[in-house]
């Protein structure tokens, strides 16, 4: 069994890099000859103290445009019909669970903040996703015209607020064009690019409201193999699947395996990687993790482990140690590679951790059905002579 790399081989990460630098070049340029019309009598000396403040005040106020893209989302969200389910801002998530909310921690590469909603009953005529992804953009161009008028109107501001407005305004002009020009960013699709890809084709638009809808019960600590099978109903895979469908045959590939189908989990997997090259880096590398596991408890060869479990993938694991499905994969290893049961039961109380501050609660007690399913059953060290 030989792994399927995750590197994209369509896509030119250099022309990526080249296009984004160019974007923000290009803000930039519209900042600087913005200050050259409306201000041009403003002095600022500037020196390495400056600059460095400059760019940390930057920072914060791309911050700052972050949490309001995703408050955006959330306010048009809640006038189109949409409730609320969990609001992230970098690795800090707060989710509504029992009726309170409650802090839990979650990252998605690629992504500074979300907002994830429940959405309404689904009409292939009037279902809203036009507004519901366009209001963090609204809300950063609403905030940047704001900034606007104060640099215009207020002419007492000192020379360093204006410079701070003017950081202000260029970093909710960047946070709105990134999001709102059709990208996809680390192979993830921006909001613009979900509103592009559900206009283009009808399917998609069912996709993202199944993601959202599934995420909704998951997070109130709904099983998905407690939801019916059809509700994740998806066109075929093939190689012009969208993001938005190749994310329902995902939920399908974790709907077997909540169920310990592992047969059906195998053919679903092995179906998906077929056309590994189509897919973000996020959804690569979490598809060769499922596949080391299904190896690890399929008693594959060791050097079909040791061929999977490669230093780019150890990499990514560590670097996404705090999710429970890298814990139970790191104790399987444990289990029935390295056969070390006390560094399996380190890992597995580490996957009990980690599920406690896990925003969605369904997924979190699978991964820990899971682990102790991993932890209860025998490996091929215990079922030789002698053990």
């Amino acid at each position: 069994m030989e792994r399927i790399k995750t590197k994209n081989k369509k896509k030119s990460p250099l022309l990526k890099n080249i296009l984004f630098l160019s974007l923000s070049m290009g803000v930039g340029l519209l900042l600087g000859v913005f200050g050259a019309v409306f201000l041009p009598e403003t002095v600022l000396e500037w020196n390495v103290l400056h600059l460095v403040m400059g760019i940390i005040f930057f920072c914060l106020c791309y911050f700052l445009h972050i949490l309001i893209h995703e408050l955006g989302h959330l306010i048009f969200g809640l006038l189109t019909g949409y409730s609320f389910v969990s609001f992230r801002v970098g690795s800090f998530t707060l989710i509504k669970e029992d009726g309170k909310f409650k802090r839990k921690k979650f990252h998605l590469p690629g992504t500074g903040g979300q907002c994830l909603m429940s959405p309404p009953e689904y009409s292939e005529r009037s279902f809203p996703y036009i507004i519901y992804n366009l209001g963090g953009v609204l809300l950063n161009l609403v905030t940047s015209i704001i900034a606007l008028g104060i640099i215009a109107r207020i002419e007492q501001l000192s020379a360093f607020a204006l410079v701070g407005w003017q950081l202000f305004l260029v970093a909710g002009l960047f946070t709105a064009v990134t999001n709102g020009i059709p990208l996809k960013i680390g192979g993830l699709p921006n909001d613009g690019h979900n509103i592009y890809s559900i206009m283009k084709k009808e399917e998609n638009k069912k996709a993202f409201f199944t993601q959202l809808k599934m995420n909704a019960l998951m997070t109130q600590g709904i099983r998905i193999k407690d939801i019916p099978f059809e509700e994740l109903s998806v066109n075929e895979l093939n190689a012009g699947t969208s993001t938005l469908e190749v994310a329902i045959h995902i939920l399908q590939y974790n709907w077997y395996l909540d169920r310990l189908d592992l047969k059906k989990a195998q053919q679903k997997l092995t179906e998906l990687l077929s056309y590994m090259d189509n897919y973000p880096l996020f959804y690569k590398q979490e598809l060769a993790c499922e596949q080391l596991f299904l190896a690890l408890v399929s008693h594959e060869d060791s050097a079909v482990i040791e061929e999977l479990y490669d230093d780019e993938l150890k990499t990514y694991i560590k670097k996404m140690g705090f999710l429970p499905n890298k814990k139970r994969l790191l104790m399987t290893l444990e289990a029935h590679h390295y056969q070390n049961k006390e560094v399996m039961q380190q890992y597995f109380k580490q996957l009990l951790k980690t599920a406690e501050t896990y925003p969605i609660r369904g997924e979190a007690e699978m991964e820990i059905m899971l682990g102790n399913w991993v932890k209860d059953s025998k490996t091929d060290y215990e079922n030789q002579p002698g053990h």
